[in-house]
């Protein structure tokens, strides 16, 4: 496994070490075994499983820390976006993110450890249904706030949806699985018109196959709140070419036709965030502020209807 250089000095408030950004051409360097590879790690049982990679709980044997592993198989077309992953995360550091800490690859596959959360995906959480708006706007106030972080270094995710975003035993929303994202200037990572991600959380733009920017991931994150908010997906149909046509004409019934008890200036923000064109959307930063300045008011809202 790949360690790179001595680690910088701890951040302010964290208590893991920032990393340098590795080497990236994993074909310039000798391929070890996969023993080798995971020789610092104990693989434990698997947390996750998807299309490409398995995700196990392991030891860390130097820090004695508990830790997780993604392991990818390593063919032609995924070490690309795999790459594209660590050179995103590595120029992060946000409590909104989670955390690359060391990876590595062999001829089988390749090796992602990241910090391990203790909690659920989002994508969990939303099969029991509307999520409490108070819950529902913190979650996904942190992960604006994590894309924010990820915008102001040029990375946009553009794949955010409920199953990449945990929820922590604090409550707190966590953006994970940085395998599509696209460094600004860097050379797309999909042929000419093609779309990456989940149809049902794209904006409209990137279901068409344009051009990407960070107001797609601010669309996407709307998504999730709409969906939290109404309990339902507002893109998905029973088929994927009604999804697609909905994602692509942003064809999305109004929050307040849902869910007219809610607070206006909540309805406006999520109206705001999932404005068809890109230029009429706010940044992250400013969609979470306007997140911020409703929910105090959401608490007392919700008491108040209790009583009418």
């Amino acid at each position: 496994m790949y360690h790179g250089p001595p680690p910088e000095p701890h951040a302010p408030g964290r208590d893991r070490p920032l990393r340098r950004e590795p080497i990236l051409d994993m074909s310039a360097r000798p391929q070890a075994a996969i023993a080798d590879a995971l020789d610092r790690y104990r693989l434990g049982p698997v947390i996750g499983r998807g299309a490409t990679a398995t995700v196990h709980r392991a030891l860390d044997l130097e820090t004695h820390t508990e830790v997780a592993v993604k392991i990818v198989a390593a063919h032609d077309e995924i070490v690309p976006r795999l790459r594209a992953e660590i050179r995103a995360v590595v120029r992060m550091d946000h409590p909104s993110i989670v955390a690359l800490l060391d990876w590595g690859a062999d001829d089988e596959a390749v090796y992602l450890v990241s910090e391990l959360v203790e909690g659920v995906s989002l994508a969990e959480e939303l099969e029991a249904g509307p999520v409490d708006e108070r819950d529902a706007v913190r979650v996904v106030r942190d992960v604006l706030a994590g894309l924010a972080h990820a915008h102001e270094r040029g990375v946009v995710h553009r794949d955010v949806k409920p199953a990449n975003i945990m929820v922590d035993a604090d409550g707190r929303g966590r953006l994970t699985d940085f395998g599509v994202a696209r460094l600004a200037g860097e050379a797309g990572l999909t042929e000419t018109g093609g779309v990456v991600g989940t149809m049902a959380y794209m904006a409209p733009e990137q279901a068409r196959g344009s051009r990407v920017g960070p107001r797609a991931d601010v669309y996407s994150a709307t998504l999730m709140l709409y969906e939290a908010l109404t309990g339902q997906s507002p893109l998905l149909a029973d088929n994927p070419a009604e999804t697609a046509r909905r994602a692509a004409e942003a064809d999305i019934p109004p929050l307040a036709e849902l869910r007219p008890d809610l607070p206006k200036d909540l309805v406006a923000a999520v109206s705001a965030g999932l404005a068809p064109a890109p230029r009429d959307r706010p940044e992250a930063a400013e969609l979470e502020a306007m997140l911020g300045d409703v929910q105090p008011r959401l608490g007392v809202a919700r008491y108040l209807r209790r009583l009418a």
